[in-house]
């Protein structure tokens, strides 16, 4: 089935759960272009280093790490 493209689709989604269960997560999103082709395929990653800060990636297809835009205040 090919739906038409809308502009601008946003989707937001939010879990809660126990701290110590948010490194176990990897989801992962499908980004489309304006024909619903699949354009991106990324994954984030939450890990915690040896002094007990959280560290978060965002991931391309290939396990390469992208940039995370300076939008996140206290990091």
């Amino acid at each position: 089935m090919h739906l038409p493209a809308r502009r601008p689709d946003h989707i937001c989604n939010s879990i809660y759960l126990d701290v110590v269960q948010i490194t176990s997560l990897k989801p992962q999103i499908v980004a489309f272009d304006q024909d619903n082709h699949i354009r991106d395929r990324l994954s984030y990653s939450v890990d915690l280093d040896a002094h007990g800060r959280y560290s978060f990636s965002i991931l391309h297809e290939a396990n390469e790490t992208l940039a995370i835009p300076a939008l996140v205040y206290g990091a």
